[in-house]
């Protein structure tokens, strides 16, 4: 009986100083080797001037815009163009039934023959009698007569012109042509439905020229000047367009808590080919200059949430410091803290640095 309660007590004592020696036995992650070093090149912090850049969040659209629509009432007969198809300037783009408008402007033509004529008639009595009348063989009532009737009849000829220009207008809205070079960006309408005066059937955009409309904080708009440059970053495709500030609105009455301004995109730049209307976009504003502490994006370290670098430490030891980033700068980005001016760190190399471990300096 004795002999079992003992070795039930020793038993799990057993276990546990076993594995207390085998935990002793693992090199836990992070020792140094003290004769291991690894050769890396050595940076120094420093406080440089930098242009102050400023960040506007804005939105792509073409230069040109409109809504195409008619004057008339009318039913659909064909559409010929579908969004996203390319036109150019002229092409027939949406046709509606115009058979009424083209029974009037018979109608209006033969009125016009008629008038024509009647005129030229008119106009043959009134050479005629003004003759007559030089040699006094018309009386002034006949001369008044024939004045009166060339007047009737040219300002009838004029109101049946006048008519015709009427109907041909309205031939014109009845086929709805491109206003230029563009991409039909909307179809708001089908085929057999009734088109109504002012009613918007179709939208066309032209891509030649892109503007970025940008909202600006109220304590950014004085900074603006017409002309400036920019840089424009469209992050859907990771690309940036150079730009220049073409608008400012100086009133908030229609833009709600912001200011608004009016990019235009540089044209000549190949890249505008891949844009698309209605893009997302971010507007950078080169203003003024503050010193600030850069070092290299390939520099950080990042582990879970925590952001850090390498800093050469006491006796050439790598040390491994959390910092606080701020603003990027092409490939390189601001530190706020963690790392002060003047001292020196790790640029990253082929071995992989770890706390602690010894720096051969190249």
């Amino acid at each position: 009986m004795k002999t079992s309660l003992i070795e039930k007590t020793i038993a799990p004592l057993i276990l546990v100083l076993g594995f207390m020696i085998s935990s002793c036995g693992d090199k836990p992650t992070g020792d140094t080797n003290p004769n291991e070093k690894i050769r890396a090149t050595i940076a120094k912090a420093e406080l440089t001037e930098y242009p102050v850049i400023h960040s506007f969040s804005g939105k792509l659209e073409a230069d040109k815009q409109s809504n195409l629509s008619t004057r008339i009432m009318g039913q659909v007969s064909r559409i010929y163009v579908k969004p996203g198809q390319r036109v150019k300037k002229g092409d027939l783009l949406l046709q509606i039934r115009n058979q009424d408008i083209l029974a009037k402007k018979a109608q209006v033509e033969a009125n016009k023959t008629e008038a024509a004529t009647a005129f030229e008639s008119a106009k043959k009595d009134m050479k005629r009698f003004e003759a007559l009348y030089k040699n006094q063989s018309a009386s002034e009532k006949e001369m008044d007569d024939i004045r009166t009737h060339y007047q009737v009849s040219k300002a009838r000829l004029d109101a049946v012109s006048q008519m015709e220009q009427e109907v041909e207008e309205s031939l014109r809205y009845a086929s709805i042509l491109a206003p230029y070079n563009g991409v039909i960006t909307g179809k708001f309408i089908q085929e057999g439905d009734m088109a109504s005066p002012g009613m918007p059937l179709l939208s066309i955009e032209s891509p030649g020229q892109w503007k970025v409309y940008a909202r600006i904080p109220e304590s950014d708009i004085a900074r603006l000047q017409l002309n400036d440059p920019v840089d424009v970053e469209f992050k859907a495709l990771d690309l940036t367009v150079n730009g220049i500030i073409a608008e400012i609105n100086p009133s908030l009455a229609n833009t709600g808590s912001q200011f608004e301004a009016k990019i235009l995109l540089d044209p000549d730049d190949p890249n505008t080919a891949r844009l698309y209307s209605g893009m997302y976009a971010n507007v950078y504003y080169k203003h003024g200059k503050e010193p600030l502490i850069m070092v290299p994006k390939n520099t950080l370290v990042h582990r879970g949430q925590l952001i850090g670098l390498y800093a050469l430490g006491q006796n050439e030891t790598a040390l491994l410091r959390w910092v606080k980033t701020g603003k990027t700068y092409g490939d390189s980005i601001e530190i706020l803290s963690g790392l002060s001016d003047g001292e020196q760190y790790i640029l990253p190399g082929g071995e992989k640095l770890y706390d602690g471990v010894s720096i051969q300096i190249n």
